[in-house]
């Protein structure tokens, strides 16, 4: 906020020598709003808004059965059951509203005063991106009046209505970074630490996520799959246009605050799911298959692997969330320090946790592999190449170009593969085998939606597209594996009941943050008189209905 000198009293000394000192409203030596240029903003804005995306990611992780965890964990625990709660709502929102969004605002007003324009078109298309995601993550939330400072309770606005708002948004944004700065502006690289002042991978990325934010809205009965493929023309067609966020690897002296998110997301209570796994291994109703079968080569960097007792290297099995397992586990393991192994006395441990861990004592050996996305130095999958590549080929399977769509099928897969550093001649060999469908006319939803499951691991996208295309249920919201899409995707066998009741009912939005419902809670059921109701996270979002 910033800070006004007020002077007063002051009748009766000469002003000329002390015009200059007088002639200001802020101390240049106590912050304030004013003083941070566009530069100095763009790196933290960035930083926090990938910290609340990749968090909504991981909790969406929860959600979709990629991922469950461990019996000790309270809130992913509450997620592998359906279950958002105040705890697991909040930090999305908080690292959003108070991080991110109040910042972007004095950052175009920084930019425009010396026409950074690259600069208000990144603040632009980060407020879309922002408000975008958590509108379809949690349904609905302030957008018009947040950060009007004469509103303490801002009203809550539905996400059809934030949708035409962001649209609107990113198509400004395109349009202000196509401009030519002012011959006092930064350049871009100077701030960007996404994509180190790439102004046409800015560009891409706006046109990237206009393509993401119209394809949910699948469901309706006006959507035009052709609105999808004209803002993908523009968007990243190379894995180097694509907006990845590059953490560190601090070992052996580590920083938190620049480790990869889902490293510290995870910790060592996740574990992966068994139909994660049969996703990637094609054990799924209708996957593809033939003489020529060869198995995943990402397999190994998207699940971990540990040591047995004679230091053997085994890969985790993945957690069947329709077992009695999940009832009351998987529970955690201990190591036995001196052999340098798991103990055997915990049947669980056959479940690996996520992050990658050296054995404390033993050299050479590993409690856990890790995965591509859990290391300590990986990288964000912000917005991809392959992630276009899906969405092009489910909008050309929409029009019945079941050419075009067997291409970009195809072409994801590579894209995602090219990214996770997998060699080029498996590849190759991948996608010649008969565990990849060779024949467009053979091509369904279902297999599309599927690899693009497995290339969006870990992002708020999965939710959104299960939700959108129903899960694996059918109109009537009954399990139907005939008809469903993502195959073997059924309710766990702990769901919470007092949220899901019914047979047909299914995670469809995120529960409202606990700042909003201590101190805005009549905004808040003003705009829906159901937030307050277990079942409201069952409740479909705007979206999610015909």
């Amino acid at each position: 906020m910033k800070n006004i000198i007020y002077i007063l009293g002051i009748t009766a000394i000469s002003l000329t020598s002390c015009k200059k000192w007088l002639d200001v409203n802020t101390n240049p030596n106590s912050p304030n709003s004013d003083a941070p240029t566009a530069e100095q903003r763009l790196p933290p804005i960035i930083t926090q808004f990938a910290d609340g995306y990749e968090s909504s990611g991981t909790r969406a992780a929860f959600i979709a059965q990629q991922l469950t965890s461990t019996t000790g964990s309270a809130n992913n625990y509450n997620l592998s059951r359906w279950v958002s709660n105040s705890s697991s709502a909040n930090w999305p929102w908080q690292c959003w509203y108070v991080n991110t969004a109040v910042n972007i605002q004095p950052m175009i007003d920084a930019a425009t005063r010396v026409e950074a324009w690259h600069y208000i078109g990144a603040g632009k298309i980060m407020k879309a991106w922002g408000f975008g995601t958590l509108a379809d993550f949690y349904g609905m939330l302030p957008y018009e009046e947040f950060d009007n400072p004469a509103i303490l309770t801002p009203k809550f606005d539905d996400g059809s209505v934030v949708q035409t708002k962001i649209l609107a948004l990113l198509d400004e944004g395109i349009a202000d970074l196509k401009k030519s700065q002012g011959p006092n502006a930064p350049t871009l690289s100077k701030g960007d630490v996404l994509n180190k002042g790439n102004v046409d991978n800015w560009i891409r990325l706006g046109y990237g996520l206009k393509a993401r934010f119209l394809s949910h809205t699948s469901k309706k009965a006006g959507f035009n799959p052709q609105t999808v493929l004209d803002a993908l023309a523009n968007a990243p067609q190379t894995d180097a246009q694509s907006s990845i966020m590059q953490y560190e690897d601090q070992t052996p002296v580590t920083s938190a605050a620049r480790e990869a998110l889902q490293y510290t997301n995870v910790a060592a209570t996740a574990r992966v799911t068994k139909l994660y796994m049969d996703y990637i291994l094609n054990n799924y109703t209708g996957a593809p298959t033939g003489a020529a079968n060869m198995v995943d080569p990402r397999i190994d960097s998207l699940v971990p692997s540990a040591f047995d007792a004679t230091g053997n290297k085994y890969r985790t099995v993945g957690v069947d969330m329709t077992s009695e397992v999940p009832k009351s586990g998987p529970s955690s393991y201990s190591f036995d320090s001196k052999n340098g192994y798991y103990t055997d006395k915990n049947p669980d441990s056959i479940y690996i946790f996520l992050r990658p861990t050296p054995h404390p004592s033993v050299p050479g050996r590993v409690q856990s592999t890790g995965t591509f996305y859990t290391r300590r130095g990986s990288k964000g999958l912000l917005l991809t190449n392959a992630e276009m590549r899906f969405l092009e080929a489910e909008a050309h399977f929409r029009l019945n170009h079941m050419g075009e769509a067997h291409t970009a099928y195809k072409a994801g897969i590579r894209s995602h593969m090219s990214i996770m550093k997998i060699p080029p001649a498996s590849i190759d060999q991948f996608l010649a085998s008969t565990s990849v469908i060779q024949d467009p006319s053979q091509l369904t939803l279902s297999h599309i939606m599927i690899q693009k499951f497995i290339a969006m691991s870990y992002s708020v996208e999965n939710w959104a597209d299960l939700r959108r295309l129903n899960f694996c249920a059918d109109a009537g919201g009954n399990y139907n594996e005939a008809t469903g899409v993502y195959k073997g995707w059924r309710r766990p066998s702990h769901v919470l009941p007092e949220a899901y009741p019914n047979a047909t009912d299914w995670p469809r939005r995120f529960a409202i943050a606990s700042y909003e419902i201590n101190f805005n809670i009549q905004k808040v059921l003003e705009a829906n008189p159901n937030a307050a109701k277990p079942t409201y996270i069952n409740e479909p979002i705007w979206w999610d209905k015909p």
